[in-house]
């Protein structure tokens, strides 16, 4: 091969890499995205059941409780589904940040690609591994949208149940009341108490455990904002200045990149 074509070559392979990562970039967003709307049925369904109990549970007077417990049930399931559903989400959308932080922001930047964040995508493509555990992924989904949507089933249960068809005389009427079947008022209380408690650790501790590589939460760059300050300037970031060190030029020589030739 002559030096023509050895040169010839050089000034291919980059372009041809180039086009590689746009497509790979291009299909891996496309399996974040099919995810995400698989999410977002998930969701729907867990609203329209909410919304048919409340509507059927206080059509009457003699509307039985229980069609919330059904509506409490049927909503935890869907949680779990769509917890299942966010772990896979996760793993496709790690690829995609890898991609964004690894070589499309350095470009951008015009800056040399970053090789440790390749390489984790290297590793990830070859031995693709769910890294989400699925309690992580049930506090995630806790904080987004299923925290709400319990409390509102929950506080509609105990409203149905105190108050049809009267006020309870004392404590013991009350717990009496919410028997279902065979099933008795305490065991049904316990199940309950047992529920809003774990819901109410993991929405709890989804502020304190590190978010997922994709999720969109606000990064603090410089200074901490005060508490307060984001109920009336929601996106302002103050940057830090970073010092120029001695003798460094305003305008430094950058190295080239591939698509420079």
């Amino acid at each position: 091969m002559s030096v023509k074509e050895r040169r010839q070559n050089d000034l291919e392979q980059p372009m041809v890499s180039q086009q590689a990562m746009a497509q790979l970039f291009r299909g891996e967003l496309s399996r974040s995205d099919t995810w995400r709307t698989r999410l977002d049925t998930t969701t729907n369904w867990a609203l329209t059941t909410t919304a048919a109990v409340i509507s059927f549970g206080f059509a009457t007077p003699q509307s039985s409780h229980v069609t919330f417990l059904v509506g409490i049930w049927m909503v935890v399931s869907f949680l779990l589904i769509e917890a299942r559903r966010y772990r896979y989400y996760d793993l496709w959308n790690r690829r995609v940040r890898l991609l964004e932080d690894g070589w499309w922001a350095p470009m951008l930047r015009r800056e040399p690609v970053d090789p440790d964040a390749l390489r984790e995508l290297a590793v990830e493509m070859s031995r693709p591994q769910i890294q989400l555990s699925l309690l992580s992924a049930i506090a995630t989904r806790l904080n987004r949208a299923y925290g709400p949507i319990l409390i509102v089933l929950l506080v509609t249960w105990f409203f149905k149940v105190y108050s049809h068809p009267r006020p309870p005389r004392d404590f013991g009427d009350f717990v009496e009341r919410a028997h279902v079947a065979w099933i008795p008022g305490p065991v049904v209380m316990a199940s309950l108490l047992f529920l809003t408690v774990a819901a109410a650790y993991l929405f709890t501790a989804s502020f304190f455990i590190r978010a997922p590589l994709g999720e969109l939460r606000t990064r603090p760059r410089g200074r901490r904002a005060a508490l307060w300050e984001p109920f009336y300037r929601p996106y302002a970031i103050q940057r830090r200045k970073r010092p120029r060190p001695p003798g460094a030029r305003a305008n430094p020589p950058r190295p080239p990149l591939p698509f420079d030739h």
